[in-house]
């Protein structure tokens, strides 16, 4: 199904979770409802599940009404619009409707810890190679955490310095929030941030700050303080063609 044909004349989807990553429950109204097979397309009025995109994955969970269950396979956006995928059982949910949502919340806890751990090794690999260091591809959560950066690989002392002070700004307790900038306002806000002048226009940005350390454009889920992550394990580094992937996981 192209789905773009889906969210046409349909207004963006408020985004909850970019105000709160910890809501695991909301209720929102079928906008758009399309069965293909045993599964089905739904557009929301608002969602707190969070597409795959900007080095995240998918969001799973349910979607519950009267006579008919949804289990998530997928969300996708399209120019501003999410639509979910799953597995319909029962009847094909109507315009209109009142859906309960619920967010496989182990599955995104641990996609937050691993997304700001991103965010903290970003700030790592600057110390280490004494500037800022461009990012090539991302994935903060299952089946394997790893972010690619455009630099040569580090060595075993490089490697070494880059978990400890990973470490440290989480045993530090630092605060994480967000705001928002305009464009005029990013360069001076956007601190240690790499791929600037890949980001496209926008009237604003959402900045995720991690207090002293980085400021990163990024509409994803984050956890509230450095100490939720736990700790940062360096998996391994793989050489690639235009620098390396450094793998990571969290526990």
């Amino acid at each position: 199904m192209d789905v773009r044909k889906l969210v046409v004349g349909v207004s963006p989807t408020k985004k909850l979770y970019l105000e709160d990553p910890y809501l695991r429950e909301a209720k929102a109204e079928v906008l758009v409802a399309r069965k293909e097979r045993k599964n089905v397309y739904i557009v929301l009025n608002r969602s707190i599940y969070h597409p795959k995109g900007g080095g995240q994955p998918t969001d799973l969970g349910f979607m519950r009404g009267e006579g008919f269950t949804v289990s998530l396979k997928k969300v996708m956006e399209v120019r501003g619009v999410l639509v979910h995928f799953g597995k319909l059982s029962g009847r094909l949910p109507e315009r209109g409707e009142e859906v309960n949502c619920s967010l496989d919340w182990e599955r995104r806890y641990l996609i937050m810890r691993l997304h700001t751990a991103g965010h903290i090794l970003d700030h790592a690999i600057r110390e280490s190679y004494g500037r800022v260091v461009d990012t090539l591809g991302a994935n903060h959560g299952p089946p394997e955490a790893f972010t690619e950066y455009k630099a040569g690989p580090p060595d075993l002392e490089q490697i070494k310095f880059i978990a400890e002070r990973a470490n440290e700004v989480v045993r530090n307790g630092r605060e994480v929030r967000f705001v928002y900038v305009t464009p005029e306002e990013l360069p001076a806000k956007a601190r240690g941030a790499p791929n600037l002048d890949r980001l496209p226009p926008a009237e604003r940005y959402r900045l995720v700050v991690i207090e002293g350390i980085n400021a990163i454009p990024c509409t994803g889920t984050h956890v509230m303080n450095t100490r939720e992550v736990g700790f940062i394990e360096l998996k391994g580094v793989e050489e690639t063609e235009r620098g390396f992937k450094l793998y990571y996981d969290v526990r």
